[in-house]
């Protein structure tokens, strides 16, 4: 073999092992940075302006094809919020429904008709495995912590109350409530089950 030929072979094979071995942390990095730009450009978009899917069951796990087309379509999504969780470094926009370009850049909503400060909001979350990025940082926070939702008008202030790991099956977790609390649903360290941040509504003010 042509030693030039057999020299290119070997670098095609080194970069695309690095590529390989990089390529979760290069998705967390434009993960996280495709977060940032959505909530610094974002527009709230009215609640009928997009038809998102609710079913948590087509979700994918997140691919950093879903990522890149994000970034490049993050003015079509349906952006509703941001939850801001200060002590764990948790900031990213709130988007209609549990579609796979809404997951790759931030929380999904579960249900069409759930409203802020109202009932059970519950919101899902991809995990990866840089704490920073996505539902991750969840993996580190504690009861008390205090969660933050904002959307066009009002700020809502949540205290959390519980942690707790279950099955996919639990589908109770997601279950209305006559008081308004919180749910953040995201993947455990190692998929086979979900981890469940539940807390109370606190204050809300405009």
């Amino acid at each position: 073999m042509n030693p030039r030929l057999r020299w290119l072979i070997g670098f095609l094979l080194i970069g695309s092992g690095i590529l390989l071995l990089t390529s979760s942390i290069w998705k967390d990095t434009i993960t996280r940075s495709t977060s940032e730009y959505v909530i610094e450009h974002m527009e709230v978009q009215p609640d009928d302006a997009f038809e998102p899917s609710y079913d948590f069951e087509a979700v994918t796990p997140l691919s950093l094809k879903d990522v890149l087309e994000a970034r490049n379509r993050f003015h079509d999504l349906p952006t509703i919020g941001v939850i801001f969780i200060p002590d764990v470094s948790l900031k990213l926009p709130i988007i209609q429904g549990l579609d796979d370009e809404n997951l790759a850049v931030g929380a999904g909503t579960m249900h069409p008709d759930q409203r802020m400060g109202e009932g059970n909001y519950a919101l899902a979350g991809h995990y990866l495995r840089n704490a920073t990025a996505l539902f991750g940082p969840l993996h580190e926070i504690e009861i008390g912590t205090t969660i933050y939702l904002q959307d066009e008008t009002q700020t809502y202030e949540y205290v959390v109350t519980s942690l707790e790991t279950v099955s996919p099956e639990r589908v109770d977790v997601l279950d209305d409530t006559s008081t308004p609390i919180i749910t953040l649903i995201t993947c455990t360290f190692d998929t086979t089950e979900r981890l469940i941040v539940k807390g109370t509504l606190v204050t809300s003010s405009t």
